[in-house]
């Protein structure tokens, strides 16, 4: 008798919990906002990127460090981009930090660099309607528990998305340390039979230096648009630069330092030709970069991929932060977001 009571009790009550609950998700939806600008081709012209830190794993030589980059929209035709980064210091830029402490080489380690110049044409660039997630925030919510408050999370916007399918094309150059036995040893290689030195008893470091062409594609996908609500949210705009691009990598120009060492057994300096050391021309990369169309933000990417260079040991993976971009229209002072 008491389970019938109960029953009868709890299930009205649990029924009506659940259709109060469901009227409370119906109205959370209905939230009242106005589109201040959604026009994806009313983007900066130029960004220039600081990029504090950035680190990279190389197969022959990982390193963490800083560099620039500059991008340019040439009207709705093409953009360009130049990109340089080296490491901090020796301490950070690792195989040259060990060929400075280990080497028996007379040669000289060299200091990591990466450059690049390159041009995205735009092949399609066209606008569609799409949809954007908006997250509700008002400075109000910390007044509040976020649970009850009983406030929607996000919604999404019908916008419009510029969408760039590119072909990319341009030059890179780098220059690096890398560990020679290890080389010779992946590449299944030993020195001359009538050098006098042995491998197992000497450690030699030397440099390569590579230069070379790109040539790939490119999407990009660009959300300029801004909304304010009626009532309790602040503004809020979504004008995500979003880029994926795959290249591939030619580098006919690679060149090998010679490896000079004085033998213990001798006072006359000898010479390993830079040239046993195989290479390959060819190589690719794919990676995604995020920025903001913003007078001041900051950017993120992801690359990897075989770099050109020593044959077998070309692989590649880095990251790279730039805090602040700046963003400049070159024609009607700060971007709308600023405005």
């Amino acid at each position: 008798m008491l389970r019938l009571r109960y029953l009868i009790f709890f299930v009205p009550a649990f029924l009506i919990s659940i259709n109060i609950k469901a009227q409370q998700g119906g109205l959370n939806k209905n939230v009242q906002y106005e589109t201040i600008y959604d026009d994806p081709y009313d983007i900066n012209k130029l960004f220039l990127l600081i990029q504090p830190v950035y680190g990279e794993v190389y197969s022959t030589n990982g390193n963490v460090g800083f560099g620039l980059g500059v991008e340019y929209y040439l009207k709705d035709l093409m953009d360009f981009q130049i990109g340089f980064r080296t490491p901090y210091s020796q301490a950070t830029d690792l195989m040259r930090d060990a060929a400075t402490k280990n080497s028996d080489a007379l040669t000289d380690p060299k200091r990591f660099y990466f450059a690049e110049l390159g041009l995205n044409y735009h092949v399609v660039d066209r606008k569609q309607s799409s949809k954007s997630k908006f997250i509700l925030f008002s400075k109000n919510f910390k007044k509040y528990n976020k649970w009850e408050t009983m406030v929607p999370e996000s919604i999404f916007v019908p916008i419009n998305i510029r969408k760039i399918w590119g072909v990319r094309f341009g030059g890179t150059a780098y220059r690096s340390t890398f560990d020679v036995n290890r080389v010779l040893e992946n590449q299944g290689k030993e020195l001359d039979p009538g050098s006098s030195a042995n491998l197992d008893q000497v450690s030699f470091y030397s440099n390569i230096n590579s230069q070379g062409f790109y040539v790939g594609g490119s999407l990009e996908l660009i959300k300029n648009v801004a909304i304010k609500f009626e009532n309790l949210y602040d503004p809020n705009a979504n004008d995500l630069m979003f880029n994926v691009y795959v290249d591939l990598l030619i580098n006919p120009f690679i060149s090998i330092e010679d490896i000079t060492f004085i033998p213990e057994s001798g006072t006359e300096v000898e010479t390993i030709s830079g040239d046993i050391i195989d290479t390959s021309m060819f190589g690719f990369r794919a990676g995604i970069q995020g920025k903001f169309n913003r007078g001041i933000g900051f950017s993120y990417g992801v690359e990897t991929g075989l770099r050109p260079g020593i044959q077998g040991s070309g692989f590649y993976l880095i990251g790279v932060f730039s805090v602040p971009v700046f963003g400049f229209r070159l024609d009607k002072g700060m971007s709308n977001f600023e405005n």
